[in-house]
């Protein structure tokens, strides 16, 4: 017999749809614009903003039933949060596609961007769930004006991501200071 958990803790916290990886409406974005390393379970190095030697022209993965068999365990462990969707429909809003392949602009535009709207999708899965498990309005409040500012997000300057990193680090941490007193 299985119990319910109850509302608001850990194991009911669940992240948002849009905090979800989904790669079918993505242009593979991971498989070219970070860097590989073997030893960390990516079968081979590879250079930044290369594609993956096993990327199809369809922009998806030619071994991705034998990921772990042909040692891309990275790879099954990799999770965007979303930033890739995210990023590819942005992209498409503004240029009218997102083939990085054929458009110079649109790939310097989507590798440079990729970086911090990984890093924002972070922020948000933390913000969202640190307000489920502890009730907190004022992480949701703050998970929702950064929402708010997805549009801009990879335009952003570095003080701007530096601005959101400090609130967002400032808002989470005394609930680190809180699970630090437990243990």
């Amino acid at each position: 017999m299985s119990v319910a958990a109850p509302p608001g803790s850990v194991t009911e916290a669940r992240l948002p749809a849009h905090l979800k990886a989904d790669c079918s409406a993505c242009v593979a974005l991971c498989c070219v614009i970070p860097p590989f390393d073997a030893a960390q379970g990516f079968g081979f190095d590879k250079a930044a903003e290369t594609p993956c030697h096993h990327l199809c022209p369809d922009h998806r993965c030619g071994i991705h039933d034998a990921l772990i068999e042909r040692s891309f365990a990275g790879c099954v462990a990799f999770d965007c949060l979303g930033a890739g969707q995210r990023l590819t429909a942005l992209a498409v809003a503004r240029f009218g596609d997102a083939d990085w392949r054929t458009r110079p602009d649109v790939a310097r535009w989507l590798f440079a961007a990729y970086p911090r709207m990984r890093q924002v999708q972070e922020w948000l899965a933390r913000l969202s769930l640190a307000a489920k498990v502890s009730g907190s309005t004022g992480l949701q409040a703050l998970a929702d004006e950064l929402e708010g500012q997805a549009p801009h997000w990879p335009d952003w300057s570095a003080a701007e991501q530096a601005t959101w990193q400090a609130r967002v680090q400032l808002a989470l941490a005394p609930l680190a200071g809180q699970r630090k007193s437990r243990s």
